[in-house]
């Protein structure tokens, strides 16, 4: 048998003399319930995150007895009230839960429920809200089994130093510990577990870069020119018009996709693009987004205009369809009747009327492979626009140029200019 490597996580046995599983902490055993259940690999992960954050090291309070099988604890019954009606009948009523009462198994499929509804868009899609919540239920499964009493600020850095040994990254971590928190906030709002709950879990700051093991994730950089002029070149010619024009105005992947001629004002020399969804509509704060066109950018959306005021723009069945005229021109044999009369196939994903960003995305990753340049994504076309924005006109413009309320914001995307710091250095350093 290998041996395991210095440092590794200690695995989930299989006791057949007893039919649970057992794990090896520090020299004890202890077992978690009947090996292959749920249960067993829920009682499993809880140990090793517990395990974990005590430094690997048991922690000082009893664990369960190595022979003692794991057994979830029961929710209490529900208690039947008798009164007497207004008629003179004996009604029975079932009282609530006490506050804090339900498992944590209870809360999260509640809160899925009212996610589902909650977190989408004006399509009706799943936000990106959604993902975070689901993610967090998935990391509170080896806990699934507590009273939501007993999930207190211990258990959330103990869920999180597990997030931190499945290899999760610094961010990626703070992101579902902010969404398991976010989960408490709105089960304090349906009463569903004590008042002050959540304000205790807010006490469970944020993995600070530099003060954690946890991996950095790479931080969005710009895309070069180049690069995107070598992918453009393999790109459909739709695709390859919302490259340039997000590359002249900075708009998000959404707000290129979503373009209908009906959405601008072309009565000036710039023309406004107002888009009908964009990322912030939810807030109803009363401001309107706009995004200025300049003449570059109005040379290109020109030949799109000519559809209804309501169609979208940039359509992929258009693309497909001048696609194929383009591959029958370069066609050098003659089509024969039988390949004429033959039945054409269903693709597996049809085309759309529009495209979405994960489409226009997909379609940019798949010709920057063909050209064998560096894979980027169009949110980094953005990240280009607000940078060459602030090296040529300041913050303020950049700001004002991609949207954004605050100026933190627009640091972000645009890349910090040392032009300046150069030219002080070269006089005085």
């Amino acid at each position: 048998m290998a041996r395991k490597k210095a440092g590794a996580v200690p695995d989930l046995q299989h006791h057949k003399a007893s039919g649970q599983g057992k794990v090896h902490l520090n020299g004890r055993d202890f077992y978690c319930g009947t090996w292959g259940t749920p249960e067993c690999k829920a009682k499993y992960d809880r140990l090793i995150a517990e395990w974990l954050h005590n430094g690997r090291r048991l922690p000082t309070r009893p664990l369960p007895a190595p022979s003692q099988a794991a057994q979830p604890p029961t929710t209490p019954d529900p208690v039947v009230e008798v009164r007497v009606g207004p008629s003179g009948v004996r009604v029975q009523e079932v009282a609530p839960p006490a506050p804090g009462g339900l498992l944590l198994c209870e809360i999260a499929a509640r809160y899925i429920e009212h996610c589902e509804i909650y977190y989408r868009d004006a399509e009706g899609k799943p936000t990106s809200t959604f993902g975070n919540a689901k993610q967090a239920v998935t990391a509170l499964e080896p806990f699934e089994d507590l009273p939501s009493t007993a999930f207190g600020p211990k258990k959330l850095q103990e869920m999180r130093a597990l997030l931190v040994q499945q290899g999760r990254s610094r961010k990626g971590c703070n992101t579902i510990v902010k969404a398991v928190k976010r989960l408490f906030r709105w089960a304090e709002s349906q009463e569903l577990v004590s008042p002050g709950h959540v304000h205790s879990l807010e006490t469970v700051e944020p993995l600070k870069s530099g003060r954690t093991t946890a991996p950095e994730s790479p931080p969005v950089k710009p895309v070069a020119d180049s690069i995107v002029e070598a992918t453009i070149k393999l790109l459909p010619k739709v695709v390859g018009d919302m490259v340039r024009i997000q590359r002249l105005t900075g708009a998000r992947p959404s707000e290129v996709c979503r373009m209908r001629p009906c959405d601008f004002d072309c009565g000036r020399d710039v023309w406004e693009y107002r888009p009908f969804r964009h990322k912030t509509d939810y807030l109803d704060d009363g401001i309107e987004k706009i995004i200025p066109i300049g003449p570059r950018a109005q040379a290109i959306l020109k030949p799109y205009f000519a559809r209804p005021a309501d169609a979208f723009c940039f359509s992929p069945q258009e693309s497909e369809a001048s696609r194929h005229r383009e591959m029958r021109a370069r066609r050098k044999t003659k089509v024969q009747p039988s390949q004429r009369n033959r039945r054409r196939k269903k693709p597996k994903r049809p085309p759309q009327d529009h495209y979405t960003r994960d489409s226009y995305r997909r379609a940019v990753q798949r010709a920057a492979a063909k050209a064998k340049v560096e894979q980027w994504t169009p949110h980094q076309i953005r990240h280009t626009t607000a940078t060459e924005v602030r090296r040529k006109f300041g913050v303020e413009a950049s700001q004002t140029y991609l949207g954004h309320k605050d100026a933190n914001i627009t640091q972000i995307y645009a890349e910090r200019n040392f032009h300046l710091a150069r030219d002080v250095a070269r006089k005085i350093g």
